[in-house]
């Protein structure tokens, strides 16, 4: 797991050495085990390397390729032994053991297309070509690893977050309000766009092309859901998810350093470290505790999979403390980001990597095995809308009487935030249920340059394309392949790369593996969600794995407190924030007192949307005002090339 940053010009005054220094530099809790660095002409590369594969100095980076080819590689191919051994099989033998040269040959032997159909792992490089002066970027298939870049006629520069690019003397500073609205809407900011207007995320399973100033674009994979044509019983469904799931495992288990596993006692980190056990690497685990805070503390769960697998299990307890919430936002953003698991997240994973470099996660498993809640929402939304609309209506004005109760979810909970999401545009599908800012409440909220965006249904348009675009067929197909390619690379998977990366942690998923997604792709609708159940075959896959309880509760999802907190501790920086005069040039200031007021006295739960503006809010007040200063030239170090 590392960082990469590089760039190629036709104009060396636009970006050159001393920008490239300066992004690497930011990228350094990426990769603090080494840097190296190449500047050729107008094409640089640079890198920060997290060791996990060839400990020794053959894995440095950027490396050279055959026919001088260079490549600056962030992740890891889990196969690359197998890749190894068809290499040698064709009379071509690796001089390290290191994934990175594996890359590098298959690029060379079966060009772009064929090697990337060949990998199993998560990715993000730069490969220069000088025989055809072409510089390409690529991302893995469901974008565990991220990549933003900047491209025009005269140059590409690209990095692994957005606080690197940031560093290029001419990176565009001007914010991208239609990211802001994005942003607003989802909780984070969709790719392709980011926070600067000009910059841009590379989208997951795609790559990117600049060739003397001409840009080529495609996307190389993209899930496809097909109803299976043959019936078959659900154990045997089971059995081949359970060998998918082993396999998967096992690939992401090979490493030269320790490797734990961060468990919450869910299903799917369940599942994954049942898994470990199973193959006979029984790990260390890691998980996050909420003392005192009810249905959101799932610890007694997470302590009943590690003794039944014989773990040693470390907990770290997390309290409402402000400068905690608003320090974790300072380590691990270069956006906004609303998602509030990722506090838990960054410190389960710093109290994960005091022991271990590489830990594994069940990320992945709501997306391919159905497992949201949104997604029962969206099948009950049908009924519901049958039901005379001035009931509807009458129901919708009794609950919005009825104060949230303070459990984590709760039934009433539930009921009110389904009405809510039903309430909503029947063209968002699900995605109504991830919206906690609608256009009614932008009106009210947007103030100066932000109030044209209130009635532009920016979101809604963006949800419509990917709803279209969607290669499935059933609609509970139709809305995994959306949130496989929206809520996990753009939320989840951003959440986990920032804040493992934050403390130099290296996070692999093995229900993320292509070939697991695919298989569950392939599995009868009623066999991903029957009659309300979800995950049924992921479920019965680890029965005799995991205890009974863990997979019989209802879920809960990786969540914290903030409801509570905003009433309390958070409370005097939420009114700092939100109350101040940069906040009250986008947003109605007696608006967001309003909502301050009613979330304290609990007539209403504004969680979300006040957290998301305080987020925001934050951002905005850190944002570099001068253009940083490069830093001196390293020393140079080039490593050998792989023939």
């Amino acid at each position: 797991m590392c960082g990469i940053t590089g760039y190629v010009t036709l104009d060396p005054d636009i970006v050159g050495e001393p920008d490239l220094h300066a992004m690497s530099l930011a990228l350094d809790h990426r990769g603090p085990d080494d840097s190296g660095w190449m500047v050729d002409g107008g094409v640089g590369l640079a890198h920060r390397r997290l060791a996990i594969l060839d400990l020794t100095p053959a894995g440095h980076q950027p490396m050279e390729g055959p026919r001088g080819t260079w490549v600056t590689y962030n992740g890891e191919i889990y196969n690359f032994h197998e890749l190894a051994r068809e290499l040698r099989a064709a009379g071509v033998e690796p001089r390290t053991r290191c994934d990175t040269e594996i890359l590098l040959l298959m690029l060379h032997r079966h060009g772009l297309h064929g090697a990337l159909s060949r990998f199993n792992g998560m990715f993000a490089f730069g490969h220069w070509d000088p025989r055809n002066q072409t510089m390409t970027l690529v991302r893995d298939r469901l974008g565990v690893k991220p990549l933003y870049y900047y491209a025009d006629s005269s140059c590409l520069v690209f990095a692994s977050e957005l606080k690197a690019l940031e560093r290029w003397r001419r990176c565009p500073r001007e914010i991208d309000l239609e990211a802001v609205d994005l942003y607003l809407s989802y909780e984070h900011v969709p790719a392709p766009w980011t926070m600067l207007r000009g910059v841009r995320k590379l989208e997951p399973g795609s790559w990117l092309q600049w060739r003397r100033g001409v840009i080529t674009t495609a996307r190389w994979w993209s899930p496809r859901f097909e109803e299976p044509s043959e019936p078959r019983t659900l154990d045997s469904y089971a059995e081949e998810c359970r060998h998918h799931l082993l396999r998967a495992t096992r690939l992401r288990m090979v490493s030269d350093v320790p490797v734990g596993v961060l468990l919450s006692g869910g299903v799917d980190s369940s599942a994954v470290a049942a898994a470990m056990a199973a193959l006979g690497n029984t790990p260390r685990a890691f998980s996050i505790s909420f003392p005192g805070m009810g249905d959101y503390d799932e610890i007694e769960h997470a302590r009943r999979v590690a003794a039944r697998i014989g773990a040693v299990h470390e907990v770290q307890e997390m309290e409402p403390l402000a400068e905690t919430c608003l320090d974790t936002l300072n380590e691990a953003l270069d956006e906004p980001f609303g998602d509030v698991s990722l506090l838990p997240t960054y410190l389960v994973s710093r109290l994960a990597r005091s022991a271990v470099t590489v830990v594994l996660s069940g990320d992945g498993g709501d997306e391919a095995f159905a497992g949201y809640d949104w997604y029962r929402a969206a099948q009950l939304a049908g009924p519901y809308r049958r039901v005379p609309g001035p009931l509807r209506f009458a129901l919708h004005r009794a609950l919005g009487l009825v104060p949230p109760r303070p459990e984590k979810k709760g039934l009433v909970n539930k009921i009110k935030r389904f009405a809510e999401g039903a309430a909503g545009d029947p063209r968002l599908e699900h995605l109504r249920w991830q919206q906690f800012l609608g256009q009614a409440e932008k009106a009210r909220l947007y103030r100066g340059e932000m109030a044209e965006l209130a009635d532009q249904e920016l979101p809604l348009r963006l949800a419509r394309q990917l709803l279209q675009r969607a290669a499935a067929q059933h609609p509970l197909s139709r809305r995994q392949w959306v949130d496989l390619n929206l809520y996990l690379p753009d939320d989840i998977l951003a959440k986990v790369d920032r804040a493992s990366m934050a403390v130099s942690l290296e996070t692999r998923g093995p229900l993320l593996d292509y070939e697991l997604i695919e298989f569950a792709a392939r599995l009868p609708a009623r066999m991903r969600m029957g009659s309300g159940a979800r995950k049924l075959v992921l479920r019965r896959a680890i029965a005799d794995m995991v205890p009974a309880e863990v997979l019989d509760r209802p879920k809960q999802g990786f969540s914290m407190p903030m409801k509570h907190w905003l009433r309390t501790d958070l409370l005097p920086v939420a009114r700092e924030l939100l109350l101040s005069d940069a906040a009250g040039a986008w947003f109605d200031r007696a608006h967001c007192e309003r909502l301050l007021a009613e979330h304290v006295s609990r007539r209403h739960d504004h969680a979300h949307v006040l957290w998301d503006l305080m987020v925001l809010q934050w951002w905005r007040n850190r944002r570099p005002v001068s253009e940083p200063v490069p830093v001196a030239p390293a020393i140079e170090r080039r490593a050998h090339a792989a023939r």
